[in-house]
Parts: C-alpha cells; sequence; structure tokens
C-alpha cells in the first residue's frame, strides 16, 4: 500500500502518499519518526500501518503481524487515488457544518468492491441534505439511478473533473454540481472546486467559499428523426414460385426471347458461328467521365487532431507514471506493458518538451517495466 492517515487513531483523515523513491522513502521516514500510520476508517480496515523501505521492493506500507489479504483495500490499492477518499471526507465535514447540515455518515457504493471508494454518499438525519462525491473516471449505474430520481435533486453533488460521462448525466437532468480535482503535493493532496461566477468565468479554490447554484429543468428528450425514404420498410419481392407460376402472353411479355423461337431457327450472328462481320465505323476512344465525378485531381480532406495543451500533455505523463509505478507494485505482468507501451509512445511523441531529469526518470521507470 502507498497511502496511509496519519494521527493518534485510525478515525484521522490527514491522509499520506510513501514516495516509490528509495532515498525519498527514506526521509519519508525520518520526517514522520514517532508518528503512527493507520489504514484509514474512511475507506480501510482500520489497523496499524508501517513503513517497509527495501532494496528489492517499491517502499510501501504494510499490516505487522496481520495478513493483507485480510484487507481489501490492501487488495485494490490504487496508489495516489487512495488518497482522495480520506481527502474529501476531511473537507467536506466543515463544509457541511458550515451551512448547518450534520457531520453525517459516510458511506461508498460500488459494484465491486465496497473499499474501492469511487463513489461516496454522506447522509444525514431525515430532512437533511445529503452529499455524493463520484470520484474518479468511473462510470456507476447507481449513479445513473440516484440522478435520475427525485431526491437525487436534492442532493449536493461533487464530481471529479475527468468523470465526462456522469457531468453529462447530471446536465440532462438540470443537476447543479461542484466540479473537483487534487493537486498531488510531495506526500499528499489537496481538493480543489471550480467556483464559478456570473459571467461563466470562474478558477479554482478551496471547498468553503462553494455556495451550490440552483437547479433547473431537466432537458426534454431529443425528438425521433422524420420518417426518410431511406429509412421506409422495403416491398417484399415475390418469391421465386411466384414469379416462375406466370404463363401464357403475360410471361411472353415478361421475357422477349420467348417469341424468338428455338435456336435452331435464329439467323447466324454476325461474327459468331461463321456469320458476316462488319468493321468498326470507329474506333472506340476514351471512357467519358460522368457528370457526377470531377475532372481534375481529386483532393481529400485530411482531419488534423487539435494541438494539445502543455498542461494536457503534463497530465498525460503523470497519469502514465503513476499507473506504470502502481502495475510495478502489484506485480501485474500484463498491465505492466500496458502501461509500459502507453508511456513510450508518450515520450516518443513528445521528448522534445521533456526536461533531461525528467527524460532520465522516465528512461530508468521503463527498464525497471522491461526487468520486472
Amino acid at each position: 500500500m502507498q497511502t496511509a492517515v496519519k494521527g493518534p487513531t485510525a478515525d484521522s483523515q490527514d491522509a499520506v502518499f510513501l514516495p516509490f523513491e528509495h532515498d525519498a522513502a527514506l526521509e519519508f521516514r525520518q520526517e514522520h519518526s514517532g508518528v503512527d500510520f493507520w489504514c484509514g476508517t474512511v475507506n480501510g480496515c482500520g489497523r496499524q500501518l508501517f513503513t517497509r523501505i527495501g532494496d528489492e521492493k517499491i517502499p510501501h506500507f504494510f499490516h505487522r503481524g496481520e495478513n493483507e489479504e485480510q484487507c481489501r483495500r490492501a487488495q485494490r490499492n490504487r496508489g495516489r487515488l487512495d488518497l482522495e477518499a480520506p481527502i474529501v471526507w476531511a473537507e467536506l465535514k466543515p463544509w457541511r457544518q458550515g451551512r448547518d447540515l450534520p457531520e453525517g455518515q459516510v458511506d461508498f457504493f460500488d459494484p465491486i468492491d465496497r473499499h474501492d471508494a469511487r463513489y461516496m454518499h454522506i447522509s444525514g438525519p431525515v430532512g437533511t441534505r445529503d452529499t455524493r462525491i463520484v470520484l474518479g473516471d468511473v462510470t456507476i449505474i447507481q449513479v445513473q439511478q440516484d440522478a435520475a430520481s427525485a431526491q437525487g435533486r436534492e442532493w449536493d453533488w461533487f464530481v471529479h473533473e475527468r468523470n465526462t460521462e456522469v457531468r453529462e448525466i447530471l446536465d440532462r437532468q438540470g443537476i447543479a454540481y461542484a466540479r473537483i480535482k487534487f493537486v498531488p503535493t510531495a506526500i499528499s493532496a489537496t481538493l480543489q472546486v471550480f467556483l464559478s461566477t456570473p459571467d461563466n468565468v470562474g478558477d479554482w479554490g478551496r471547498i468553503s467559499r462553494y455556495v451550490p447554484a440552483p437547479n433547473r429543468a431537466p432537458r426534454p428528450p431529443k425528438p425521433a428523426p422524420p420518417m426518410t425514404a431511406d429509412s421506409r420498410p422495403a416491398t417484399a419481392r415475390a418469391s421465386v414460385a411466384q414469379r416462375t407460376a406466370a404463363s401464357g402472353p403475360a410471361r411472353e411479355r415478361g421475357n422477349p426471347f420467348a417469341r424468338m423461337g428455338p435456336p435452331s431457327q435464329l439467323a447466324p450472328l454476325r461474327g459468331l458461328d461463321g456469320g458476316p462481320t462488319r468493321e468498326p465505323a470507329f474506333a472506340p476512344g476514351p471512357p467519358r467521365p460522368r457528370a457526377s465525378e470531377p475532372t481534375g485531381r481529386y483532393t481529400f480532406a485530411v482531419r488534423v487532431p487539435a494541438p494539445r495543451s502543455e498542461e494536457q500533455i503534463a497530465n498525460e505523463f503523470k497519469d502514465a507514471i503513476a499507473h506504470l509505478k502502481e502495475a510495478l507494485v502489484l506485480e501485474d505482468r500484463k498491465t505492466v506493458a500496458r502501461c509500459a507501451r502507453r508511456l513510450r509512445a508518450l515520450r516518443k511523441a513528445h521528448r522534445e518538451s521533456l526536461s533531461s531529469d525528467d527524460n532520465r526518470a522516465i528512461k530508468t521507470l521503463l527498464r525497471q517495466a522491461s526487468t520486472s
């Protein structure tokens, strides 16, 4: 595990991240000498953790005297993403109290693992507003059901900025929500909320300054496309038996070769079976172009992808590096290979924008992935 909470008890929300690098982990241990670490009760088992820094494995937290398999969070550790749940919980408690709402009880909803903490629900006594938080880029069926319910319009919603699918669902339902993001630091992260202004220009700030906006009416469903000639059902064609059942004059009118008689009565065709031949009156020329085809050269429109900003490229590098390090911790060879290919492609495409230190660190990480 790479994340834990520090403090006198496991109920603390002071989340910390143990660095992957050996020297940085040793500095972390020295700075936190005498500090107790816990598998936090917000999304963990609540048992005490200790730092393990060796030469073979990446530095990590471990449960001393307990089997790691007893903690489901340890089996599904997401690296820095495990910081999000306790940080959100620590920030939302004083925000709810500032709005005269009770502290509430936090629950997690996930169809795979309750300790995954991708969808948080803070509920209070009856008659008070609940709070829903959607983290990461995971779409959960429970979120869609809650957003479409009548109670969902009475809740305070917080959605991670990467989760565009859930944001689209809330926009379609007319539900106001706050966009959140996490800014990582050396050993932790900070939560920021997008604060909009009346002129639709906003900036990121602390959650204490956020005031929920009023909801609006849901969007009407899109009308069905009009019926066109292409979408009309085709007329059923008669079967072969029905077509061959015709006889007499009607069949002769349908088949012009029926009135020509047997083959023995036909005159020999020109140029065939010894019949007379005739030279063509003119030499065939080049085929004429169709009216619908242009006579000049064909020009093809090439779609040029929109250029990405330096911040977007930097975020892609951060995600690729974090996913590769997480895969190395879990020792999943398939995931390591996939993450390494992604990071190698990013480095090849944007090598000029990397500094020498970043390029050296990425090469070291890719070399570690190739030998794992």
